[in-house]
């Protein structure tokens, strides 16, 4: 017999994980507003091209894409930045800085993991136009204020790309090749020991004495006084354009009360090679589990249209961001915590018209109310309210029509009170 099932990676959302997601999107989503980012969807299905543009043929090896019926070569999108980055450069009409977001899925062909599925959801925000590293300041404080509405507790660690390779080329990476082999070993450094990521610095090719004094850099976590202190005067007339914007960010961090949140950490480089200044990941406070992260890539834009604009931008992931709350209880919280649903029993065929309109008085107010769709009898109905996820019950009968006197159950403490339907109504309503 045929198993109709889900394909590999991919995951069907129940009703209770859509409420949480739901939920998240209503804390996170004003936060985003608020700061002046506007919504967008870049189209789901890309010209493969455009997605090549940036990552190259070895991204074929990471995204779903086929020919359609006319023969045309498409993907699936695999994140945000490059539909938003092709959108903006073709965009004359708006002046910058142009600030946008999106919350959407994509989809990666990665192997599958705790938190993250081959479609899976972000929630994404990138501006466009500034070169100064105000804008950057913004979307780091933008993504500490996300976490905070969902009431997670996050550290940001910063870098810059800049920075790490005038280090690295010092220390003794010659070619193209070097730096980006360096840039991966540091980018496994929060995963591995001192030594193993020694090996593989001397591995992508700096000398011994050179790739010791680099693991001793990253691993130190000194501030930015600090680390100029420890970079020598070769080291420091490489990278002044670098340390300059840092110092730029940092002061605005103080100024965005973010900087208490926010440490350097030279292992940060992001994985994506259209970064090419400072980047960072943000963390929940005491713990390894990255829960957004971004940066500047100042040079994207110009590969799909003839509008240049420098960018930067943060993202984080829903199912990773849901896996966290779920650590530390927030969800059992919010079950502690539903709203209010009431559900509307007739007593007989005469009175469902009446327990409509009830319903339907609720409903203007705000308030999830139901009636039964079902010819069912008065008990069978309040035994279905109380095994739902209903937190009342309200009767209506021949008597209450009458009367104007209405019976509303409390489901999870059994307390009844009698009240007419205004009364009801101003009772339930939501603040």
């Amino acid at each position: 017999m045929t198993q109709f099932t889900t394909p590999r990676g991919m995951n069907d959302i129940g009703v209770e994980e859509m409420e949480r997601r739901l939920w998240i999107q209503s804390k996170i989503e004003p936060v985003i507003r608020s700061y002046g980012f506007r919504r967008v969807e870049p189209t789901f299905i890309e010209h493969l091209d455009t997605l090549k543009a940036k990552s190259g043929e070895a991204i074929l090896q990471e995204i779903y894409y086929f020919k359609d019926k006319a023969g045309r070569d498409l993907g699936l999108r695999f994140d945000l930045t490059v539909g938003m980055a092709r959108m903006v450069a073709n965009d004359f009409k708006t002046p910058e800085p142009i600030k946008l977001y999106a919350i959407s899925p994509m989809w990666r062909y990665d192997e599958p993991q705790a938190g993250r599925y081959r479609c899976f959801w972000q929630w994404d925000v990138e501006t466009y136009g500034p070169t100064e590293a105000y804008a950057d300041a913004e979307v780091i404080s933008l993504g500490l204020d996300v976490m905070k509405s969902v009431g997670l507790n996050a550290t940001v660690h910063v870098s810059h790309r800049k920075l790490l390779e005038g280090v690295v080329r010092v220390l003794g990476a010659k070619t193209e090749e070097q730096v980006k082999r360096c840039f991966n070993a540091l980018d496994k450094a929060q995963k591995i020991g001192r030594d193993e990521l020694n090996q593989l610095l001397q591995s992508a090719g700096l000398p011994a004495e050179s790739s010791q004094l680099l693991v001793d850099l990253v691993y130190s976590r000194a501030d930015l006084d600090g680390l100029k202190a420890k970079l020598g005067e070769g080291v420091l007339r490489q990278v002044e354009d670098a340390l300059r914007e840092l110092d730029v960010l940092w002061d605005e961090l103080g100024s965005l009360d973010k900087k208490q949140s926010c440490s350097l950490d030279l292992s940060i480089v992001r994985g994506l090679d259209y970064y090419d200044g400072i980047v960072f990941e943000g963390y929940t406070e005491g713990s390894n589990l990255s829960l957004f992260g971004g940066g500047r890539y100042n040079n994207l834009t110009a590969i799909y249209g003839s509008r240049h604009l420098p960018a930067t931008g943060v993202a984080g992931g829903i199912e990773r961001l849901m896996l966290a709350l779920e650590q530390v209880g927030v969800f059992s919280k919010l079950e502690e915590q539903k709203p209010v649903r009431v559900f509307v029993a007739n007593t007989d065929e005469q009175t469902r018209r009446d327990a409509i309109g009830v319903a339907t008085a609720l409903r203007r107010r705000g308030i999830v109310a139901e009636y039964t769709i079902k010819d069912w009898p008065l008990r069978r109905q309040l035994s279905f309210a109380g095994a739902g996820s209903y937190t009342h019950a309200l009767i209506v009968g021949r008597k209450e029509v009458s009367t104007g006197v209405y019976t509303l159950k409390e489901l999870k403490s059994g307390l009844q009170v009698e009240k007419s339907l205004q009364e009801i109504l101003d009772m339930l309503t939501p603040p």
